[in-house]
């Protein structure tokens, strides 16, 4: 058969599957459906063969709806079989099945008494060959999502309703997100007792009282993948944590015996310094700060330290904690006259914008000189050191700067905290004073008010009548101010999706300053650098909605072209 013929062939075949098929054939249609499995495995085998990107592009997307569908249809099986007692058939039935040679048109003879399979998850084991405890998985990720067994043989609606459309209806949706939070919501659940003739529905509700069943399916309904997944384990996390009680440990550090060549300790950090932790970590895993790239350099360049003494009397003071001696990025090397002078001085401001000091007093990370690193080898190099290395390198750097007053490259926590307004006013009642931190943790009422007695409050607030900051056309980079405006409102990176830490926010002239565009936080945002980088090279795209800056996602990945914004750092 030549492939216009096949082509022929397989168009009348759509067109007859779009109406009933006859359920008499069940015979034909399991031959038809091997055959369909055999062109399938042929058709890639050709595909695969192209050169043509596009080819392969559309190929891998079939595949992943193949994927997907054989997802879903496998719980359908999993009913299919219980509500069928499959894991009945006797011995020369299931023989005859696995041959093909079975006589459809008489009577199934299953077993009056004992089975080979006790049940449908026995079956799913034996028959298909999988785990036992993925055919067990299967059946019990059906009753929640397809159908429950009743005692007489009969189905019922699954359990999950809502999630249950999701899981059937809306295909874009990767099942099995789907299906990890109806198992995650089932924990939450009493046992269900649809066997004994009672189908419970569910009743397990958040503290505003809604079913986390509501909750989880609007937020499976979020657009963006990656929103969708940070919000929905954020929810079941603090889920489990309301119904657990858990015993806090003392913080600290605690020695774990020798392995090897090397000391392990189990460290355990609670209280205000998880966020100085984090802020340090953050800092080390910076490839763009000079502390960040002196813990790379440490593992790669033993004798890096030297040197960077040696020259750091030859440089003029700054804080060199986000200052960066990086060449500029390759888009900023770009032909157009009019993007290499944007980029080169946006690349400026990206230096400047790291600068930024969340809390004041705070020594610098450089070291007590408060001089910037030599651009040395040592510093423009980024050292083969694996993460927990380097992390370990910025940590004991930290220690020997605060104990002996080395010059030597360290990094300074700084720690960032967002209250409400109403929160403040009411300080009568301390109980319901809380913070979030710029990395996103929660604090209570005491972490809360000890870091209010330690640092500086300044007061950012939002609306029309809102405190004005804005320096119109007389500057360029944004004032501190601003940025701390800028960051407090948009909380990180605007692009759906992105997790990024504080550190490696930059802040981004919605309307370009080579283009008219003023120095105000209505004309900022905030954009981590890999963003930053995509949206002046234009792909990725910032719209003004409401006064808030949006973003336009690629045309293939939102062909709707929706503005978008990150609601990620909000929720957290």
């Amino acid at each position: 058969m030549g492939i216009h013929q096949l082509a022929a062939a397989t168009q009348i075949l759509r067109e007859a599957i779009t109406g009933a098929l006859p359920r008499q054939a069940a015979g034909a249609l399991l031959e038809l459906m091997a055959s369909c499995l055999a062109l399938l495995a042929k058709l890639s085998e050709a595909l695969r063969e192209s050169d043509d990107p596009r080819v392969a592009a559309a190929h891998a997307r079939l595949v992943e709806l193949l994927y997907r569908y054989t997802l879903r249809e496998q719980l359908r099986s999993a009913i299919h079989l219980e509500s069928t007692g499959a894991h009945l058939l006797e011995d020369d039935e299931l023989a005859a099945v696995a041959d093909s040679t079975v006589n459809l048109a008489r009577p199934a003879r299953q077993h009056s008494g004992r089975a080979h399979y006790q049940n449908t998850g026995d079956f799913l084991d034996g028959w298909l060959g999988i785990n036992a405890h993925e055919g067990q998985h299967r059946v019990s990720d059906a009753h929640l999502l397809i159908a429950r067994r009743l005692m007489d043989g009969s189905t019922a609606a699954p359990r999950f309703a809502q999630l249950a459309k999701l899981y059937a209806e809306a295909p874009a949706l990767d099942p099995r997100m789907v299906a990890r939070a109806a198992r995650a919501l089932d924990k939450f659940e009493p046992a269900d007792t649809s066997f004994q003739g009672q189908p419970l529905q569910p009743t397990a509700c958040n503290a505003q009282g809604q079913l986390l069943e509501e909750q989880a399916a609007e937020l499976l309904q979020e657009p963006d993948r990656a929103t969708r997944e940070t919000k929905l384990s954020a929810m079941l996390s603090a889920e489990r944590k309301a119904r657990t009680q858990t015993r806090t440990p003392q913080p600290g550090i605690y020695p774990r015996g020798t392995v090897g060549d090397c000391d392990k300790y189990e460290l355990l950090i609670g209280g205000t310094q998880r966020e100085e932790f984090r802020s340090t970590l953050a800092q080390a895993d910076n490839s763009r700060t000079t502390a960040g790239k002196a813990a790379r350099a440490a593992g790669a360049a033993p004798d890096a330290a030297p040197r960077q003494q040696a020259n750091a009397a030859d440089e003029p003071a700054s804080d060199g904690l986000f200052s960066s001696s990086e060449p500029p990025p390759p888009w900023a090397q770009a032909e157009q006259e009019e993007h290499e002078e944007h980029c080169e001085s946006e690349d400026q401001e990206d230096a400047e914008s790291r600068s930024s000091e969340w809390q004041p007093g705070t020594q610098d990370a450089q070291g007590t000189d408060g001089t910037k690193g030599s651009k040395d080898s040592a510093l423009l190099g980024d050292g083969d050191v694996p993460v927990p290395q380097r992390r370990l390198n910025a940590l004991l750097a930290a220690l020997k700067q605060r104990s002996t007053g080395s010059p030597a490259k360290g990094i300074t926590p700084r720690i960032g905290i967002h209250i409400q307004l109403n929160d403040l006013q009411d300080l009568g009642d301390p109980g319901k004073l809380g913070a979030t931190t710029d990395h996103g943790l929660k604090l209570d009422s005491v972490d809360t008010a000890q870091l209010i007695c330690q640092g500086e409050i300044y007061r950012v607030v939002f609306g029309p009548d809102g405190q004005p900051l804005d320096v119109g056309r007389k500057e360029r980079f944004f004032t501190e101010a601003m940025k701390r405006a800028i960051f407090a409102r948009d909380r990180g990176c605007i692009v759906p999706g992105c997790s990024a830490p504080p550190e490696m926010i930059e802040y981004h002239h919605n309307n370009w300053w080579e283009r008219g565009g003023c120095t105000s936080t209505r004309n900022g945002s905030c954009l981590c650098r890999r963003h930053h980088h995509a949206v002046h090279a234009g792909l990725l795209s910032v719209v003004t909605v409401g006064g808030l800056a949006h973003i336009l996602l690629p045309k293939h990945l939102d062909p709707l072209q929706m503005p978008r914004r990150n609601s990620v750092p909000v929720a957290a």
